[in-house]
Order: C-alpha cells, then structure tokens, then sequence
C-alpha cells in the first residue's frame, strides 16, 4: 500500500525507461520513494509520481546481538537488522564499554521493517522465540546488564502489544519462572562496529560455534521447536480421563489413547515410570503426569 501520493508535472521526451530512487529515512517515519512513469501521453511529456512508503523501528535486546540480527534479517518484510546498544546513558559507546556493563546499555538489534508486509507482533514472536525470557541476569552464558532481555517500544501501540505479548507468554504456563523481559521506552541507539555487523554471515563457523556452546541453540530447540509427543493413558471407567481429553482438546494437542486394560506392557511402563498402576497418566516427551494436573500440562506443552 502506498502512503500519499502526488503528481509533480515536469517536461521531457518519454523514452520508456523506469527510474526509481530510494532515501532510506534515519528515525522511525517514511521513506520517500521516487517513480517516474514509463509511459506517456500523446504528447510526449512525462509525469514524475512522488509515493511515501511507510517503514517502521523496533528495537529488542536480547542477549549477544549476533544471535539476533540474524532470525530477524531473515524475515520478509524486514528491511535491516543492526546490531548496537541502547538503553544508556553513554554517548557513542564502544563494545569494549559496554561489555564491561557500566554504560548502562544493552546490546540490541533495530530492526526497520514495512509494516505492511510484516507486522509488530510477527516480530515480537520472533523476539520471544530466539531467548529465555525467565533469565533476569543476562541470557545463557552471558551474564550482566548488558545481556538482559528487553522490547524498547517506539510509541504507545507498540508498548500496549509488548505488554500483551509479555502477559500472554506469561500466562501461558510454558515456563516455571515468571518471564523477565523488560518493556522499556526507546532512547537512542548507536550502531556498533562494523565487524559486528552480520557476524553469522561474515563468520558462520564462529557463530555457529558460539550459539551451539553457549547453550542457545539446544534451549531453542528444546522450548520452541520440539514438537513432544503426547499419550493419554486411560481406562474406560476412568473420569478423570475425560477430563484430560478435553482439556488437550481445547489446546488443540494431537495425543495418542492408550487403553490400560489391554495393555500390560504400557501398565508395566507406568509402574516404572511413576510409581502407580491407576489412570489418567499423560506422557509429554519424557515426562510422565499422574492425575489431572493442568499446571504442569501447560507448562510442558
């Protein structure tokens, strides 16, 4: 979609090329987009089109920049992701001064986007899903104020859904710990380095490496992307039962039914497992729930 436009009329000879130019804008606002037609009238003027194109900013902090400009670079829609810092008081800090977590900054990705191929909360999912929100001292292996989490928003819509995203994650019961991402108002923000600029693409060993071994990837895998099996062990006398169906129903989770009756090596394995011969027992992954127990159901799922 196109934000205003204008005819400006100018002389020439129509030759039937195309010319756009771009001003990508510094600040969260428009970017003035130039087109002059490739046709013409009948008499042989052409018109100059001036269209404003939306873009928009959204600054997260989460953890090591590098593992974060890379999951929202690759989002279409998304127009940059630099790595830098923000938050603090330091003006044009170094990364060596901010490391040593007396600037008051954090390190954070700004992302510029257009608001009409992606939205805000596509990239707060993004957000939510490349961290540990429950970490209130830095993410994995990297611990300090620099390191938190945190969503600085641009302008009031953008805090109300940083909010709602925040106590909706909270409220799911996927986790033990109370989320603890920071919703601050955005400041400024400083680029860094340019050899931190699109590290995972200038050195993907390295980064590779890194994410692997500072335990971020294995927990991504684990809380995001696994896809854990769910079994319902039953009896057909048994209410509680129903009660467990239903609710995985309501989540829309796929489980499989095991009928305890006629099974008796799924008995045996339940015994083993849990210590009771009794039904309902939910299996999710590798974890075994004995009764009806909806806190931790939802914290597994």
């Amino acid at each position: 979609m196109l934000y205003g436009s204008e005819m400006i009329s100018s002389s020439g000879i129509c030759n039937g090329f195309f010319e756009c130019g771009y001003n990508s804008p510094a600040s969260h606002g428009r970017a003035r987009i130039y087109n002059r037609l490739s046709h013409c009238g009948g008499n042989g003027i052409f018109g100059e089109i001036v269209v404003e194109k939306k873009q928009m900013k959204a600054t997260f902090s989460g953890g090591c920049f590098w593992c974060m400009q890379l999951p929202f670079g690759q989002v279409e829609g998304v127009i940059s992701a630099v790595s830098g810092y923000t938050g603090g008081t330091k003006v044009n800090p170094t990364y060596m001064e901010v490391s040593s977590g007396r600037t008051g900054h954090f390190e954070a990705v700004q992302v510029t986007y257009d608001p009409e191929m992606v939205s805000y909360e596509t990239l707060l999912n993004v957000f939510w899903t490349q961290i540990d929100p429950t970490d209130d001292a830095g993410q994995f292996a990297d611990k300090g104020s620099q390191y938190r989490t945190a969503v600085f928003f641009h302008d009031d819509e953008q805090k109300r859904l940083a909010e709602a995203s925040k106590k909706a994650l909270d409220r799911s019961g996927k986790f033990a710990k109370p989320v603890a991402t920071l919703i601050l108002p955005y400041t400024i923000f400083y680029p860094a380095e340019e050899y931190h600029q699109n590290y995972a693409q200038k050195n993907p060993r390295e980064y590779g490496r890194y994410k692997k071994y500072s335990g971020r990837e294995a927990y991504i895998e684990r809380i995001w992307h696994t896809d854990q099996k769910v079994t319902v062990y039953s009896t057909p006398q048994c209410h509680n039962c129903n009660e467990v169906k239903a609710f995985l129903r309501e989540k829309k989770v796929a489980y499989e039914e095991i009928d305890l009756t006629t099974n008796e090596q799924a008995r045996d394995l339940l015994i083993e497992k849990t210590g009771h011969s009794g039904a309902p027992v939910v299996q999710i992954g590798d974890e075994f729930i004995f009764g009806f127990d909806r806190e931790k159901m939802e914290r597994l799922l």
